[in-house]
């Protein structure tokens, strides 16, 4: 029987046995098509092939548990050395080596308060330990202070990490802290020696080149009024000639104040 085609059947034809032959169709399985997607496909295997057993599934390692923080080693008396019944929740707490206690001189009309605990200080647990102390037995004597009859105390118990820079939320943790030390040591006037400080006590945006060479007065948290005098830590007088000079003209005024009072 022959079939008649239309012109168009045929063109559609000879593109479709174009295409087969693009594919790489060279011979014809069956009449009619199969619909393999009509019945499941066969699991059976080869004669011959054998199945190899299903393996269990490597059981995966527990996820490490997180790092519990370490807490500082704080001696019992550390917190009542400070002037408070216990230390205020601080992150530095967990990561420092130990508590930096204030050492509080009965009747002193000064106190020098320090910056952030450096390297010595942590080891060691003393205020003005290391270098820094040194320098200030170098220097204090000049203008006839002795270190060791004056009130002292860090800006706060506990060195940043890597001896960073204290954070603005580190500082408010903190700032009742010395707050209470000066409370306990009731002096007439406070030296600030370093950023910390100066920020911690008058302003959170007080720069050092505009609070030096002046008489600041500071409100502590029981109302006392107490005068402060911010001045360059002492390290500083290592850095150049120019800290050296800043450095003695601050202690000449605050030889003229003591004198004068």
């Amino acid at each position: 029987m022959s079939l008649s085609l239309s012109g168009q059947d045929r063109s559609e034809i000879l593109a479709l046995l174009d295409l087969y032959r693009d594919w790489g169709v060279d011979c014809a399985l069956d009449e009619v098509a199969p619909h393999r997607l009509d019945r499941a496909a066969s699991l059976a295997l080869p004669q011959g092939v054998r199945q190899r057993p299903a393996r269990a599934p490597a059981a995966r390692p527990a996820p490490p548990s997180p790092a519990q923080p370490r807490q500082a080693p704080i001696d019992p008396q550390a917190a009542q050395a400070w002037g408070v019944a216990l230390f205020p929740e601080c992150a530095l707490a967990r990561t420092a080596s130990t508590s930096v206690r204030p050492r509080i001189v009965p009747g002193a009309p000064l106190m020098l308060i320090g910056d952030a605990p450096d390297a010595d200080e942590d080891r060691s647990g003393e205020v003005f330990a290391g270098e820094t102390g040194r320098l200030l037995d170098m220097i204090l004597p000049s203008i006839g202070l002795d270190r060791a009859s004056l009130s002292q105390a860090p800006a706060l118990p506990w060195r940043p990490p890597g001896g960073r820079a204290v954070s603005l939320i580190e500082s408010r943790e903190c700032r009742a802290l010395l707050n209470a030390a000066i409370v306990k040591a009731r002096p007439e006037r406070l030296v600030l020696l370093g950023l910390t400080p100066l920020r911690l006590l008058l302003d959170e945006q007080a720069s050092m080149a505009r609070s030096r060479g002046a008489w600041h007065k500071v409100r502590l948290d029981d109302g006392t009024m107490v005068e402060a005098l911010a001045m360059q830590p002492p390290q500083q007088l290592l850095s150049s000639a120019r800290a050296r000079r800043e450095m003695w003209k601050d202690l000449v005024f605050l030889a003229e104040t003591l004198s004068s009072s």
